[in-house]
């Protein structure tokens, strides 16, 4: 298999591979960047904290359509934190790949890459929706669908299945090269339209008009943690993320100027999907009572949506406005 077509770190662990069986016994051990380390240290610590925000959404707060899109980023995040840990592992230990080994690999860099699109799906898909509920407040409280948050997400899952099946199947499992380039070609141009001159447009714009409704409007701080919620989350994604998904296009036409980038990248999106619950906590605690607060009560007040009705108690048992796919 032809290194540019590969994701970032199956190719370097190919050619690790290859030199380490052509190699001397005595050879010297390659030395592990200190970048590295710094994803072996952060992505756990990442994922640890997306578990528990997953598990307080799911089970100990009320649902609203917004908690429904961050429990799916939450879990985009738990399964891009994952991988990423597993292959930093992988590539500390200098394992060689054997051939079942080698598809583990595969088979962790396609999820990561799932995660990823899922991620950046998923919040654009929140800044338009709280764009809308800003610009058509009437249509937002009274004749939203009751599932769409749920909707949306199960179609951006789908898309983000759909898009990485593609990668996967005409930049990383190659079959033969002359077909396989062509086809890489178009796949790459498809999903830099998608990432660049779609989605992220549609992140950019909705919530800079939140950011703007914010600094007009004289909301009370309480009722404006939600979108500052998105904004900073937003920001984080274009500053850590965005360069990733570049570099990754980047890579199978031009391994060899941009592949020693690879694990910078793979640090900023460490960085970006565990900076997420921080965000949450620092944005929904109170600046006198912080560190004193509960969890639940601090990740309530991030997430409460003021455009939402009051939900109507039924026998002491809350009505859920939404549910999880």
């Amino acid at each position: 298999m032809d290194g540019g077509n590969v994701t970032a770190f199956v190719v370097e662990a190919t050619m690790n591979a290859s030199a380490q069986g052509n190699g001397s016994v005595g050879s010297v051990r390659r030395q592990v960047p200190a970048v590295h380390w710094a994803i072996l240290s952060l992505s756990p610590l990442g994922f640890m904290e997306n578990g528990i925000l997953l598990w307080f959404l799911c089970f100990r707060m009320r649902r609203n359509p917004f908690t429904v899109y961050i429990t799916h980023l939450a879990v985009a995040d738990i399964s891009l934190l994952f991988c990423i840990f597993i292959l930093s592992i992988d590539y500390a230990l200098d394992y060689e790949l054997s051939s079942g080994h080698y598809y583990t690999t595969v088979t962790l860099s396609v999820t990561f890459l799932f995660g990823y699109n899922a991620g950046l799906y998923l919040l654009t898909a929140i800044s338009v929706e709280r764009c809308l509920s800003v610009l058509y407040p009437i249509w937002y409280r009274c004749h939203r669908p009751k599932h769409q948050s749920a909707c949306v997400c199960a179609l951006l899952w789908a898309l983000s299945c759909l898009v990485t099946t593609m990668e996967h199947a005409m930049c990383i499992d190659s079959g033969e090269e002359s077909r396989s380039r062509s086809d890489c070609r178009a796949v790459i141009i498809f999903i830099a339209v998608l990432s660049f001159l779609v989605f992220t447009p549609l992140m950019v714009a909705s919530s800079t008009i939140l950011v703007v409704r914010i600094r007009k409007n004289t909301w009370t701080p309480h009722s404006s943690k939600l979108y500052i919620v998105i904004a900073a989350t937003i920001v984080i994604f274009l500053i850590f993320a965005m360069p990733m998904r570049l570099l990754y296009l980047l890579y199978y036409e031009y391994w060899s100027a941009f592949g020693s980038l690879h694990h910078v990248s793979l640090l900023f999106s460490t960085i970006n999907s565990s900076a997420n619950p921080f965000i949450y906590f620092f944005v929904g605690s109170s600046k006198k009572k912080r560190f004193k607060e509960s969890l639940k009560v601090v990740l309530t007040r991030a997430f409460k949506d003021e455009t939402q009705p009051r939900r109507q108690e039924d026998n002491g048992n809350t009505i859920s406005l939404e549910t999880v796919v």
